[in-house]
């Protein structure tokens, strides 16, 4: 079963028209992304402390289905999507109270030594808690 996050849209999350702007659903999937890790245990913010590794974004993708308006309630579905030697996927599906997908957002999310920027493989665990998901 995917992670849930529960989500809501905002005054600041919305163009002058009302709806979500575009930016603010990456920060959501990526609020839920981080929320996801950190129940996986491997929380950013340490992983960034340790100082060795980091798993930036190499690619960003979404799709808008129905429009989220300012007041909206959903759901952030996390999972992942492909799992590979020095790299994974994320697929955020954003659901709103009715069922219906409003957006997706796929991440694909690269590990790399921080010092030389150079990949390295997913650690042992990370890829095993991934790899449960």
């Amino acid at each position: 079963m995917a992670f849930e996050y529960p989500i809501y849209i905002g005054m600041s999350s919305v163009d002058r028209a009302g709806v979500l702007f575009y930016p603010e659903l990456f920060r959501h999937a990526h609020d839920a992304y981080e929320a996801f890790m950190a129940g996986l245990g491997h929380d950013l913010a340490g992983l960034l402390d340790a100082g060795e590794l980091a798993l930036p974004i190499a690619h960003a993708e979404a799709d808008y289905l129905q429009p989220l308006r300012h007041g909206d309630k959903a759901r952030v579905r996390i999972s992942v999507s492909r799992l590979g030697h020095t790299s994974f996927c994320i697929s955020a599906e954003f659901v709103g109270l009715s069922g219906r997908t409003c957006a997706r957002v796929a991440t694909v999310h690269v590990c790399i030594h921080r010092a030389g920027a150079d990949t390295c493989p997913l650690p042992d665990l990370l890829r095993e808690r991934l790899a449960d998901t």
